[in-house]
């Protein structure tokens, strides 16, 4: 089967069908009902989607994150505006049911999704982190980094959660903390452990989801352990080459990124500044993502900023 139609064609009361990567299943109800609630993406977006029907509650359970399965249905609008897919149609279950279909090789680029400027944004950190002038930070932060903190999402749901996510974000996050020093007279802020700090503050989440199929799911360790946890334990790996109040300096910084919603509180000028560049990232990036969902001259609360946001005309 090919694919013939992509999320940005999917409109109200159009017919869905197609093939689909399934991002997330889960099992939810609405007035006793059961339904299965899926994600689904190409590399056009992501769209949500609700199948209903016998045998439709057994879906999350089979279903195979990360590939692809044939979806039929119809483009239907909520209440906010916003268009998901929606399938009663024991065919879409069967389809389901049968199996992921397997691709010919190179026809997976047709079901990544990412807005994110892979090699640019690669080039653009690398480029940062050269720059810092103190030798055995920057090996440091070099050594920190692999191929999983350019390829991961840096959430779901939220901000960033497409492949290159995680080096988008963290990229976004210097870059703004950056610009603040630049602008800022009589500040006494080391520019390096910003830097690094800013690069590395979300580290833990290359070892929180994993690449299954053709997308990246959230594992076990994203549950139970969490990133910041898992960020320290990773550049403590590395400890021997930078000095301890330098390292003392980088887990702190970690260790306090959510600021009054983390159990520490930044208490130096870097690790607010770190602090406020991720949550001005994260943010904007999630209102900029609500808004192009919004349609113009309307106001809805966002899916992911959970902010109430009007799309100007």
């Amino acid at each position: 089967m090919e694919k013939t139609q992509f999320v940005e064609d999917i409109t109200q009361s159009a017919p869905v069908n197609s093939l689909f990567l399934i991002k997330r299943a889960d099992l939810r109800s609405k007035r006793g009902e059961q339904f299965a609630h899926l994600t689904l993406a190409d590399r056009t977006g992501i769209i949500e989607a609700k199948i209903y029907g016998e045998k439709a509650a057994e879906l999350p359970r089979i279903i195979q994150t990360g590939r692809v399965y044939p979806i039929t249905g119809t483009g239907r609008a909520n209440q906010n505006g916003e268009i998901h897919v929606f399938s009663d149609s024991p065919e879409t279950v069967k389809g389901i049911i049968a199996g992921p279909l397997t691709l010919t090789p190179g026809q997976e680029i047709e079901f990544v999704y990412t807005p994110a400027a892979l090699n640019a944004n690669s080039l653009e950190i690398q480029k940062i982190i050269g720059s810092i002038k103190n030798i055995d930070l920057k090996l440091f932060v070099a050594c920190c980094l692999d191929a999983r903190f350019y390829e991961c999402p840096a959430a779901i749901r939220r901000h960033h959660e497409y492949t290159g996510g995680l080096c988008e974000h963290s990229l976004e996050t210097v870059k703004i903390a950056l610009s603040l020093i630049d602008i800022m007279p009589r500040t006494d802020i080391n520019r390096d452990m910003v830097i690094a700090g800013a690069v590395l503050h979300d580290i833990g989440k290359i070892f929180c989801f994993d690449k299954i199929g053709y997308g990246y799911v959230p594992n076990d360790t994203y549950n139970l352990i969490e990133h910041i946890t898992m960020g320290i334990m990773h550049i403590d790996e590395y400890k021997n080459l930078i000095s301890d109040d330098q390292l003392l300096q980088l887990r702190h910084i970690i260790q306090s990124h959510h600021g009054s919603y983390g159990d520490v509180i930044p208490l130096t000028a870097e690790a607010w500044l770190v602090h406020e560049a991720d949550s001005g990232s994260s943010l904007l990036r999630s209102i900029v993502d609500d808004l192009a969902e919004t349609p113009a001259g309307q106001k809805k609360k966002g899916l992911r900023s959970e902010k109430f946001l009007w799309h100007a005309v």
